[in-house]
């Protein structure tokens, strides 16, 4: 079984197993992540608190231990792992190929210290950074990390706004790098939000990312926008420029 506790003070979610883990235990910790993420517009990290790691009841616990993982894993930041056990002392080695969150080890009587990580600030890099040396009726951005609601109010609506002042049509050059991980609910409501209200406003969209999804689902929305979309890769970022910049006939 699984004890899973909310800290929202800490942001983090405490998850104390005893026991051999069952479906059902994965399914609740998925249920409460995403509760607290629709309700907080934040993403928790994890503190897993355990005597030594049980094992699980059965092959569908084990499918949906790597359901949360494949679903999730891009989107925490900081798991801590609370133990004594010997075998976690190999997992952040193992879990560093496949994990984007860091992942540091405390001794089982450290949960008050583990705790104090997870809450610790990390070094904030902007996640939305405004392109130059495009024409002024361009808008240019490109976006890492984990892209929230904030990025969308405090950066990209303002920047819109202030195009469309000053020109009845825009056009729009949109970086997705490698470095981008995903968006929060309200991030994806915002992003919602501005393609309905703006959406004819765009005569061309520049789209540069080398992550097929963002490709491929560009590729299939593209003839529901009334303006241009050309998807470009990283690598063909000049050509995006020059493109974009260009004429709109």
């Amino acid at each position: 079984m699984m004890t899973i506790t909310r800290d929202d003070g800490r942001n983090c979610l405490i998850v104390e197993p005893s026991g051999k883990l069952a479906r059902d235990d994965f399914d609740r910790l998925t249920e409460t992540f995403n509760t607290m993420v629709n309700e907080s517009d934040q993403i928790p990290n994890l503190v897993v608190h355990a005597a030594e790691f049980p094992g699980w009841r059965d092959f569908s616990a084990l499918v949906g231990h790597l359901s949360f993982l494949r679903d999730h894993h891009k989107m925490v930041a900081k798991i801590a792992l609370v133990s004594d056990s010997r075998v976690l002392d190999v997992a952040p080695k193992i879990a560093k190929h496949f994990l984007f969150a860091e992942i540091r080890v405390f001794p089982g009587s450290a949960l008050d210290a583990a705790l104090e990580w997870v809450a610790a600030p990390m070094d904030a890099p902007n996640h939305v950074t405004i392109l130059t040396d495009l024409p002024p009726d361009v808008i240019g951005i490109s976006v890492r990390g984990v892209i929230s609601a904030k990025d969308y109010h405090d950066t990209i609506v303002p920047l819109i706004e202030r195009k469309l002042q000053d020109h009845p049509k825009v056009k729009c050059l949109y970086q997705i790098g490698p470095e981008f991980k995903s968006m929060t609910p309200g991030a994806v409501w915002s992003d919602a939000r501005v393609g309905m209200m703006n959406l004819s406003a765009f005569s061309k969209i520049a789209v540069v990312s080398d992550l097929e999804w963002i490709r491929h689902g560009t590729r299939v929305f593209a003839p529901l926008i009334p303006g241009r979309v050309h998807v470009f890769g990283n690598s063909e970022m000049a050509e995006a420029r020059l493109w974009i910049s260009g004429d709109d006939a």
